[in-house]
């Protein structure tokens, strides 16, 4: 783990579906990171410096640094989205297991909207490197077809890797939508997995999202350190 602290650039803004973009910061020469890790970055604001935490999007075979967001009205998100290029940040880190452990074969990925970033980061790795004969699953939650982070980039990720498959499951799809509807359940993840115990999940979502996931792998008898979870935003409700 690094818990280094260094300064860099802005790039540019990478616009994605709906009120949801990407950044994209100069990567400092040297400078390694785990796919799926995060860290906290510092932006300048007219009332002074903000700072929050973010999983690194881009993989680290990527020329850049990215975060990928959802921009609302807060005053950090006002202040990312107005920053013009070249202006100098600080990043802190880097932290997080979310990561791909030595070993594995089998790996299932359950994301929910945005909670796709660090999911991102390591597909993008494995197509960058080979995939490492790995066999693996995402099963993506969003409401529509229109409204699915990075689609056109997981498509090609299917494409360039044999053993990688996504499972797009929708809340609300149009009437031509042929796949799964409603939410990601134990049932949805059985069918497609056959022996789930067989494989390891890593789950990334807002907290509900998250607390839901893990009650569904319960449900399926999968063991608690085949399990590993990434939580974005406030936590779920007691009980959830």
């Amino acid at each position: 783990m690094q818990k280094i602290m260094f300064k860099t650039t802005f790039e540019e803004k990478v616009p994605l579906v709906g009120d949801l973009a990407s950044f994209r910061f100069a990567k400092p020469e040297g400078f390694t990171y785990e796919a799926g890790q995060w860290f906290t970055i510092t932006i300048p604001s007219a009332d002074g410096p903000l700072k929050k935490p973010f999983t690194y999007s881009s993989s680290p075979t990527e020329p850049f640094l990215q975060v990928t967001t959802r921009l609302s009205g807060s005053d950090f998100k006002k202040a990312l989205d107005s920053m013009p290029a070249g202006t100098e940040v600080e990043m802190q880190g880097v932290f997080g297991n979310f990561t791909l452990k030595p070993g594995l074969t089998k790996l299932a990925f359950l994301a929910g909207g945005v909670g796709v970033t660090p999911i991102r980061s390591i597909l993008r790795y494995l197509v960058d490197t080979g995939g490492g004969g790995l066999e693996v699953v995402v099963f993506y939650g969003n409401p529509n077809e229109d409204s699915i982070p990075f689609k056109q980039e997981f498509d090609e990720f299917e494409q360039a890797l044999p053993g990688v498959r996504v499972v797009h499951v929708l809340t609300q799809p149009s009437d031509e939508w042929s796949g799964y509807r409603g939410f990601i359940t134990s049932e949805v993840i059985g069918q497609e997995l056959g022996d789930a115990t067989a494989w390891t999940f890593y789950t990334s979502g807002p907290p509900p999202m998250v607390a839901a996931m893990r009650k569904a792998l319960d449900e399926l008898g999968i063991p608690k350190e085949q399990q590993v979870e990434e939580s974005f935003g406030p936590p779920a409700k007691p009980g959830a």
